[in-house]
């Protein structure tokens, strides 16, 4: 019975790995599409850490269940508050030395890969925007730069009479 309970929970792991790995690549994307640039402490960087969170939390618990491993309080907050060092100790507790070892490489991979994937997303969300063409053409639509205290109304007409 439990090789069915242990089957059924790899599907949910994968999924949400798959999870970390969209959001480490869209996140960025929607963000310097959406504002022209990418800061870890705005909006979308402290969403996009909070999202992550929950669903590393996730994996871990459904981990924990596959391994059947009795964590503590202390590892559970500690997987939320310092996950960099508390995954590595769950590993190696979990797992054993060698698989936890092997266990470590691949996270460290994982990791590697969601960088990747997110400087992919920023350097996508550039393009797409083009020097802020997307943004600009947005307020055009809404009528921003028709304003006269509008970002960027009036800039030629300054600089023209400035020379």
């Amino acid at each position: 019975m439990a090789g069915i309970a242990i089957g059924a929970l790899a599907r949910p792991k994968a999924l949400a790995l798959i999870s970390l790995a969209v959001i480490s690549f869209v996140a960025p994307l929607a963000e310097r599409w959406g504002t022209g640039r990418v800061d870890p402490f705005s909006s979308y960087g402290l969403a996009e850490m909070a999202l992550s969170l929950v669903i590393l939390f996730w994996w871990y618990h459904l981990d924990k269940a596959e391994h059947a491993y009795p964590a503590g309080k202390l590892m559970n907050a500690g997987v939320l508050v310092l996950a960099v060092v508390a995954l590595p100790v769950y590993f190696i507790r979990s797992r054993g030395w060698q698989r936890g070892t092997r266990t470590i490489a691949l996270a460290l991979v994982f990791l590697g890969l969601t960088l990747v994937l997110g400087e992919a997303g920023e350097r996508l969300g550039a393009w797409l925007d083009r020097g802020g063409g997307v943004i600009a053409a947005r307020d055009a639509a809404s009528g921003a730069a028709s304003r006269p205290g509008a970002r960027g109304a009036g800039r030629r007409h300054r600089r023209s009479a400035a020379r």
